[in-house]
C-alpha cells in the first residue's frame, strides 16, 4: 500500500507526495479519521477502514496500477483482509524504510498506531462491511502529467523489453534544444510501462566520471579521491516510489542551450510478455529571477569489490560541503545485495549526527526521504554515506553468493549511490549544528 499523499510543503522546499503509481490526487472528498474500536457496532469497512485505505493505499491499489489488487471497494478488499492485517503489522506496507530513531519526514508513509489498530480490529472482528452510505468518495487521480503540461518535453527512444532475459540498461544521449539559458521549477518523468521500468536518471554534462560544472570541481578537489565518486550533475530521477520534483517559488536548477543529458535507464523483464516502454521527461521553466539554486550531490563509489559470501561488507563515500547548506532530500540506491545505508553529518568540531538511516534496504522500492525540517550544515561539514551489503547465501534475493561483485548497471551487479539535494544558505546561518547525536 503506497501512500498517495498530496503536495508536501517543507521549510524552503516543496515536493509532490510519494505516488508510486504515478498519479496525483488533485481533489478528494473530506475523509474522516478512523473511528476505532470504540464504536458500539465494532469496526467496519465503510466508516473506519476505507478512509485509511483511501489515504494510504489506493494510489497503487486500484485498477490499472502497479499493485496486484484493488482496495477501492469492500468487495475488492474483503478477500485480502488477513493479508492486509499481516503486512500492516509487519510494517511491509505501506513501504517505508527510514529508521524512526533519526529524523522526522514530511513524506513518512507509515500508518499511525491508531490506524494499525483499526485495521487489526476490523479483521479480528470478522471484516464486516458496514453501511455503504458511509463509504468515503475515492480520491480523484490525474492521468498523465502530474505537474501539468510541460514547457519542454524530452522524448526518449522506445525500448522493447523481452519477456525473459537479463536487464536492459540503455543510456541514450539527449541534447536540449532551447534558445536561451533557463531555470527549472520542476522536473517530471512519465514512464510508458511501469511493469518493466525500474528507474530513469537524467545526468547533465557527463557520465561514467565525465562530469562538469560545480560537481566536477568538487570531485577534482577532494584530497586523495576520498569519496571515490563520479563527477555528475543529476537533473532528475524516477523510480518506483519516487514522484516529480517541484521546487518552491524562486528555487530551481539551471539548464543551458545545447546541454547534453545522459539518461541512465534500467529495465527488467516481467517474465510474462514482451513490453515496450517509451519514457518522456517534462521540464517546467521558472519565470523571473532564480533566487535559490538546488543542487543534487552524488556521493558514490565505483571502485569496490564485495567478496563472495560476505554478510556485512561496508563501503563508504564522503562529500565535504564548501558552503553553509540546507539538505532537503536523500535518495539511497543499491542493488539486490544492498542491506543498509546511512547518511551522517560530521561537523567541523568532530561531532556527528545521523541524518538518515535505512536499516533494511529494499531494492524494489526506490524512495526519496524529505526531512520535515531540512538540516542546516556549516561549511566544512562532511556528509558520510555508509552502505552495507549481504553477498551471502543468507540473502534470499542474492542472485549468486559464490561470486565477487563490483560496480555495474545490471541488477546482478552492484551500486553504491547516496544522493542528497541541498540549498546553499547565507553564511553563518548554519554556523552551529541544530542537534548532534552519537552513533
Amino acid at each position: 500500500m503506497q501512500r498517495p499523499s498530496p503536495v508536501v510543503r517543507l521549510p524552503g522546499f516543496t515536493v509532490l507526495g510519494v505516488l508510486g503509481a504515478g498519479a496525483l490526487i488533485v481533489a478528494a472528498a473530506a475523509i474522516p479519521g478512523p473511528a476505532g474500536a470504540a464504536e458500539s457496532d465494532g469496526v467496519l469497512f465503510s466508516s473506519d477502514v476505507a478512509p485509511i485505505l483511501m489515504r494510504h493505499c489506493v494510489g497503487c491499489h486500484r485498477p490499472g496500477e502497479i499493485a496486484p489488487m484493488s482496495l477501492l471497494t469492500y468487495r475488492e478488499a474483503r478477500p485480502w483482509a488477513r493479508s492486509i492485517r499481516r503486512v500492516v503489522l509487519s510494517g511491509e506496507m505501506p513501504p517505508w524504510f527510514a529508521s524512526p530513531e533519526h529524523g522526522v519526514w514530511a513524506n513518512d508513509a507509515r500508518l499511525s498506531k491508531e490506524e494499525m489498530e483499526t485495521i487489526v480490529a476490523w479483521v479480528d472482528g470478522g471484516a464486516r462491511a458496514g453501511d455503504p452510505a458511509l463509504m468515503p468518495e475515492p480520491p480523484q487521480f490525474r492521468d498523465g502529467w502530474q505537474v501539468g503540461e510541460p514547457d519542454y518535453v524530452i522524448e526518449l527512444p522506445p525500448v522493447t523489453v523481452p519477456a525473459n532475459g537479463p536487464d536492459l540498461v540503455p543510456n541514450p544521449l539527449v541534447r536540449l534544444d532551447i534558445p536561451e539559458r533557463r531555470w527549472l521549477r520542476a522536473v517530471e518523468f512519465l514512464p510508458g510501462d511501469r511493469t518493466v521500468n525500474h528507474h530513469q536518471v537524467a545526468f547533465m554534462g557527463g557520465f561514467g566520471g565525465l562530469g562538469s560544472g560545480k560537481e566536477q570541481e568538487r570531485q577534482d578537489d577532494r584530497p586523495g579521491g576520498e569519496a571515490g565518486g563520479v563527477g555528475l550533475e543529476i537533473l532528475g530521477i524516477w523510480a518506483v516510489g519516487a514522484s516529480p520534483t517541484v521546487f518552491p517559488d524562486g528555487a530551481g536548477r539551471w539548464v543551458n542551450p545545447g546541454t547534453m543529458l545522459v539518461i541512465n535507464q534500467h529495465y527488467h523483464p516481467n517474465g510474462d510478455s514482451e513490453r515496450t516502454d517509451r519514457t518522456r521527461i517534462g521540464l517546467y521553466f521558472g519565470e523571473g529571477l532564480l533566487e535559490v539554486e538546488v543542487e543534487a550531490i552524488l556521493a558514490s563509489r565505483m571502485d569496490f569489490t564485495i567478496p563472495a559470501g560476505a554478510t556485512n561488507h561496508r563501503i563508504e563515500a564522503r562529500h565535504e560541503l564548501s558552503a553553509d547548506s540546507r539538505i532537503v532530500s536523500y535518495f539511497p540506491h543499491m542493488h539486490l545485495r544492498g542491506k543498509a545505508m546511512s547518511f551522517t553529518a560530521v561537523y567541523p568540531d568532530g561531532s556527528r549526527e545521523i541524518l538518515l538511516e535505512v536499516p533494511e534496504y529494499d531494492f524494489d522500492w526506490q524512495l526519496f526521504y524529505y526531512p520535515e525540517a531540512p538540516t542546516l550544515l556549516p561549511a566544512g561539514s562532511v556528509v558520510e554515506v555508509v552502505a552495507h551489503y549481504d553477498n551471502s547465501a543468507a540473502n534470499p534475493v542474492n542472485p549468486d553468493p559464490n561470486r565477487d561483485v563490483g560496480f555495474g548497471f545490471q541488477s546482478t551487479d552492484e551500486m553504491m549511490v547516496g544522493i542528497f539535494e541541498l540549498i546553499e544558505v547565507d553564511p553563518g546561518e548554519a554556523a552551529e549544528p541544530a542537534a548532534t547525536g552519537g552513533e
